[in-house]
């Protein structure tokens, strides 16, 4: 079931590309974060997830010196024509403090940059 992320949507997005490694059991998965929020991650992935299975994903930004990794639970799953999945919503579960802190200033330097 493909549920609409568009109808729930609290937090802004961010557009970005960003390297991200989702471990999904003990398979580690490397791909692409294209938005991000304080809340969680748009990843593109042709993985076959499933709605609410929990994930770990790792992934830098500039500015925090360390790697983030945080457990997630996927939202929703969007698939292409014909049923297979291209792209995963997470949400964030139990993000540090200083991990969002983190994020807002990222988001900040993003629209500053877009604001030039």
């Amino acid at each position: 079931m493909t549920l609409n992320p568009s109808t729930r949507r609290v937090n802004q997005r961010h557009d970005v590309d960003l390297p991200v490694r989702i471990e999904v059991g003990s398979e580690i998965r490397n791909t692409t974060i294209k938005n991000m929020s304080v809340g969680g991650l748009y990843i593109e992935d042709a993985h076959p997830y499933t709605a609410q299975q929990i994930v770990k994903v790792y992934f830098t930004i500039p500015t925090l010196p360390e790697e983030i990794d945080v457990e997630c639970v996927i939202r929703w799953l969007q698939k292409d024509a014909s049923g297979d999945i291209e792209a995963i919503g997470v949400q964030f579960i139990g993000m540090k403090a200083k991990q969002v802190w983190a994020l807002t200033k990222f988001f900040a330097s993003l629209t500053a940059s877009q604001a030039i």
